[in-house]
């Protein structure tokens, strides 16, 4: 959904990355329908390992995303895709509040250890040689509309659907409990969008 907003917001060339296919080929249809389809380039790559040259693009969006390689990781790899005066976008999951709740702290320490509260992020821009744009938290129904509610509503069919898979059911039953967090604990955190200039350092 992003990339075809993007598309339409801005008068760009876009190149979309994601590791599977069909999520790719769903994005080719939907920018088909939107009319953007010739301004979006796909490519099925692993963001750890992308093939493009130094100073490739002029902004990197990840959101969702980077946690997978870790947002410090990710942030400082990035850096060399972008021409000078570049930006990035990223959203990192975030404690919003001090005082979390001992459940959602244990929950979280084992799902994602990184996780740190806003300015130790803003801290990791700078440090990764960015100068921070602005940043905001995405609001409570960024999770619900488009992600747990309709995840949630699949559920009873994913268990009957892998009732003998044991490692399946594990994964369902994990996120039966981050739902349950997310329900339960929501104004202690969330997913905070991070914009950045790559600042560019003369001798």
């Amino acid at each position: 959904m992003q990339t075809v907003a993007l598309a339409k917001a801005c008068d760009c060339f876009i190149t979309a990355v994601d590791a599977n296919q069909e999520y790719l080929d769903e994005l080719h249809g939907r920018a088909k329908a939107a009319g953007v389809a010739e301004r979006i380039e796909t490519l099925a790559a692993d963001m750890s390992a992308l093939p493009f040259g130094p100073e490739s693009f002029d902004l990197i969006w990840a959101e969702g995303a980077a946690y997978v390689m870790g947002f410090e990781t990710a942030l400082a790899d990035w850096r060399r895709f972008l021409k000078p005066g570049g930006c990035i976008a990223v959203s990192e999951l975030v404690w919003l509040r001090p005082d979390r709740p001992a459940e959602a702290a244990e929950f979280f320490g084992g799902e994602y250890p990184p996780m740190a509260d806003i300015e130790a992020n803003l801290e990791t821009v700078r440090r990764c040689g960015y100068e921070p744009l602005g940043h905001f938290t995405l609001p409570h129904a960024a999770w619900w509309e488009h992600y747990y509610g309709p995840l949630e509503a699949k559920l009873p069919t994913l268990l009957e659907k892998y009732a003998g898979d044991d490692e399946a059911l594990q994964i369902i039953a994990t996120t039966k409990r981050e739902i349950e967090m997310r329900r339960r604990f929501g104004d202690w955190y969330g997913y905070e969008f991070f914009v950045g200039q790559l600042i560019t350092r003369t001798n």
